[in-house]
């Protein structure tokens, strides 16, 4: 493909050993040059330096050939590229662009970057107490980064299947997403994304799993740094479960969580779906109405508020529920 040339030039200042310039000023571009972006992104937010503070080094100091400072650039550079396996670490511990990202000589065959059975060592020495303490850290950076205590603070919630390869510990076989996955757990800020707590976990796990106590932990953290303010939570129908709903009723949190269709909501429901149906035939377009109603599952002690949306489509009923504590009007949620 043809490209028009052009010229630009970016001044980067991480670089101590030798002053350092990205010219832009022909067509063979390195594919991964973006990465030193991403080390100028470090200089202010100092991701890699925080996370490696969490970290022991029980290493003996004279066989240490790579700071755990160094190891954590390198893997995070490497995973912002697109090069998520440690098995890339082998090909790319030679490559300019990651060796001066990493603040080592950009020569060939000298101060050669961390390679696979390194890497690998390294992640799995990782304990517990120190996941936590690099969960601390995202925390206190998320509240950093306020200049002053917001009104409310709206997190969201999510599971995703993450495809494995090979025989890693915790690939496990998910019926749902059919493939063997990593089925992690995310909490983020929702106007800005920031990744307030992410939890790795087992391929087979229900959506829910374990996020109660994350939940409860997090809920104490942020109401200890900023009292007072308002918080919601989202998130589907996997994480309506009656633990989770008390988690954050003891703490004070708003929530609107997706809920699983039953045989209760369906008669609920139905007065609403046959005005949607009649609609639809009538105007031809695509109903929705909305209502609520307080009921009780089997394993909830008293009624929470359940939103009804009686959606008719050309495929025809499309019912939709949602369990909050919220007082907003049914069709704004």
């Amino acid at each position: 493909m043809i490209m028009t040339e052009f010229s630009s030039q970016i001044s980067l200042n991480f670089f101590t050993k030798k002053p350092l310039e990205a010219k832009f000023s022909s067509l063979d571009l390195s594919s991964d040059a973006g990465v030193l972006l991403v080390r100028q992104a470090e200089e202010q937010l100092k991701i890699c330096e925080g996370l490696a503070d969490c970290l022991e080094d029980n290493r003996e100091p004279g066989k240490v050939k790579h700071s755990l400072h160094q190891l954590i650039s390198q893997r995070v550079y490497q995973i912002a590229s697109g090069y998520e396996d440690s098995n890339d670490s082998n090909y790319l511990r030679d490559d300019p662009i990651f060796k001066i990202a990493c603040d080592k000589v950009p020569l060939p065959g000298e101060e050669l970057l961390a390679s696979q059975p390194t890497m690998s060592r390294w992640e799995n020495q990782v304990t517990n107490r120190e996941i936590k303490g690099m969960r601390r850290f995202f925390v206190d950076q998320f509240l950093k980064s306020y200049s002053q205590q917001p009104e409310e603070i709206l997190l969201d919630i999510d599971g995703w299947d993450a495809l494995t390869h090979g025989h890693q510990q915790l690939s496990l076989f998910h019926g749902y997403y059919g493939h063997y996955i990593y089925f992690p757990v995310l909490i983020n800020e929702a106007a800005s994304g920031y990744p307030l707590v992410l939890q790795l976990r087992a391929g087979n796990s229900p959506p829910g799993k374990g996020v109660a106590g994350i939940l409860r932990w997090l809920f104490w953290r942020l109401r200890k740094a900023m009292p007072g303010v308002r918080i919601i939570l989202r998130g589907d129908a996997g994480f309506s479960l009656p633990e989770i709903l008390k988690v954050c009723e003891r703490s004070e949190v708003k929530y609107a969580f997706g809920y699983s269709s039953n045989a209760v909501l369906k008669q609920k429901i139905s007065y609403l779906l046959d005005q949607a149906r009649l609609q639809y035939h009538r105007t031809g377009e695509k109903a929705r109405l909305f209502d609520d109603v307080y009921y009780a599952a089997g394993t909830w002690k008293e009624p929470r508020r359940v939103v009804m949306k009686a959606e008719w489509l050309e495929k025809g009923a499309n019912p939709r529920f949602i369990v909050t504590n919220l007082l907003t009007d049914a069709q704004e949620l």
